[in-house]
C-alpha cells in the first residue's frame, strides 16, 4: 500500500477482496479483475476498500498502479508445506477464527492491527465482498473444452470468470501492476546493453515443491537449452540476450546474460526500459508482465508453446509459436497430468516424448523474430504518426 496512506483496517471494516491464487502468471492475470470490483464498487455505491491478498508483491504492485483509488496489497508469506503460490487464508469449515496456514502470518502491512486472525475475519465479515478462482474440476473442464477454440471466449480471464462461484466481469483489459521498488543494479545492466534488448525467460527454474513431484508439468512445455544457445549465438551481434532467473536451479546459457531475481520488480523494469526490443519465454509469467505495459508501451514478445494452449493462455499481441499438430501422441493431454490424461484403464499417462516443444526449431523462432520486428517498427511509426497529429 502507500505508506503515506494512514489507513488502519480492523475485523469489522467492510472491504473488498481478491484472492489471488495459481502460479505467478496465472496471479498476474487476475489482477485484471480488480477493474471489475471497482466497476462493482461504483455499482454498489459505496468506496470500500479493496484488498488484493497474495503471498508475493504482487498485491503491492497493484496498490502502485492504482494509487488513489483505495486499492491495497496485503502480502501473506507461505507456509512451508503448502502448495506453492497458494497464499493459504482460505478459512476452515468449522468457523472463520482460524485459517488453515495463519501461523505463519505475519502482519507487514501498516494499517493492519497485529493480529494473526484479521485475514479470516475479515473474510467472514465481508463474505459477500470476497471473490478468488476457483481451481478445480469446473476450471479445468472448461480449459480443456477451449484449448482448440481460437476465440476471445476462449482466453482465460473468460473462463475464470466463468469457475467463480460469484462471477466477476472480465472487460477484455490488460493485467494491473507498476514498479514499486527500482533496482539500480538493474539499471546498471541495462545501461550497459549497446544492442537492443531481448528479455529471456527459461522457465526452467524450479522452486524446491515442484522438485519434489513426481510428475513436473513444466517439463511438459519447456523449449532444449541447446537451442536457447544456438538463438543467442546465431543473433549475438543483433541483440543483447538477458536472462531473469529466480533460483540456484537455473542453467547458464552461452552469449545470454543472467540476473537472479527475487521479484517481479526488476524484470518489468527492463521490460518497460526503451533499450528491451522484445521478449523471448515459453507460457510462464513473463508474458502475462509484459502484457501490464500495453496500451501505452506495446511491449510484445514470440512466446513457445506445446502442451498448453495459447488460445487459453496466450495474449493475441504476441507471436504465439505452437505447433499444435505435431503431437505424435494423439493428443492425450499433457500439460497438467489429471483425469482428462489418463489412458482407457485409468493410468496416468506422461508422455514420453513431448515433440510439441521438440517440434519448435531455432530457425523458426528466428522467423517469428524477424515478423515481430516488423510488427514492432509498425507500432512506432503509429506512434510516431500519432504524436505529430
Amino acid at each position: 500500500m502507500n505508506q503515506n496512506n494512514q489507513v488502519r483496517i480492523t475485523e469489522t471494516d467492510k472491504v473488498y477482496m481478491l484472492i489471488l491464487a495459481g502460479g505467478m502468471g496465472a496471479r498476474i492475470i487476475q489482477t485484471t479483475f480488480i477493474r471489475s470490483l471497482i466497476n462493482l464498487r461504483k455499482k454498489e455505491k459505496n468506496n470500500y476498500p479493496i484488498l488484493v491478498i497474495d503471498n508475493s508483491i504482487i498485491g503491492h504492485m497493484v496498490s502502485a498502479a492504482m494509487s488513489g483509488q483505495n486499492v491495497y496489497g496485503v502480502q501473506i508469506p507461505e507456509s512451508p508445506n503448502q502448495w506453492p503460490h497458494d497464499p493459504g487464508v482460505i478459512p476452515i469449515e468449522d468457523g472463520f477464527e482460524h485459517g488453515i496456514y495463519l501461523d505463519s502470518w505475519r502482519a507487514q502491512n501498516q494499517f493492519f492491527n497485529r493480529d494473526e486472525n484479521i485475514i479470516p475475519k475479515l473474510i467472514k465479515n465481508n463474505i459477500d465482498r470476497v471473490y478468488s478462482i476457483e481451481y478445480g474440476f469446473s476450471l479445468t473442464k472448461l480449459i480443456t473444452q477451449h484449448r482448440y477454440k481460437n476465440d476471445p471466449n476462449s482466453f482465460i480471464c473468460n473462463l475464470y470468470s466463468k469457475s467463480m462461484a460469484t462471477p466477476l466481469d472480465y472487460d477484455g483489459g490488460f493485467p494491473l501492476l507498476k514498479i514499486n521498488q527500482q533496482h539500480p543494479e538493474v539499471s546498471k545492466i541495462i545501461n550497459g546493453c549497446n544492442k537492443p534488448i531481448v528479455l529471456v525467460h527459461l522457465g526452467v527454474d524450479r522452486n524446491p515443491h515442484e522438485l519434489m513431484s513426481g510428475i513436473n508439468y513444466r517439463t511438459h512445455k519447456v523449449w532444449s537449452l541447446k537451442q536457447w544457445g544456438d538463438l543467442a549465438t546465431k543473433l549475438k551481434n543483433k541483440y543483447s540476450f538477458v536472462q531473469v532467473y529466480a533460483n540456484e536451479y537455473n542453467p547458464e546459457i552461452p552469449n545470454i546474460q543472467s540476473i537472479r531475481v527475487d521479484n517481479l520488480n526488476p524484470v518489468l523494469q527492463i521490460l518497460q526500459s526503451p533499450k528491451c526490443r522484445m521478449f523471448l519465454s515459453i507460457d510462464n509469467y513473463l508474458p502475462h508482465l509484459a502484457a501490464t505495459l500495453f496500451p501505452s508501451i506495446k511491449r510484445r514478445g514470440v512466446v513457445l508453446w506445446g502442451s498448453v494452449s495459447p488460445y487459453v493462455w496466450g495474449w493475441k499481441h504476441n507471436i504465439n509459436i505452437w505447433n499444435k499438430n505435431s503431437c505424435d501422441q494423439n493428443d492425450l493431454g499433457c500439460w497438467r497430468p489429471n483425469m482428462f490424461d489418463q489412458d482407457r484403464n485409468g493410468k496416468l499417462w506422461v508422455c514420453p516424448s513431448y515433440s510439441c516443444m521438440k517440434s519448435i526449431t531455432t530457425e523458426q523462432v528466428i522467423n517469428n523474430m524477424k515478423k515481430l520486428e516488423e510488427i514492432i517498427s509498425k507500432d512506432k511509426s503509429k506512434q510516431t504518426n500519432t504524436v505529430m497529429l
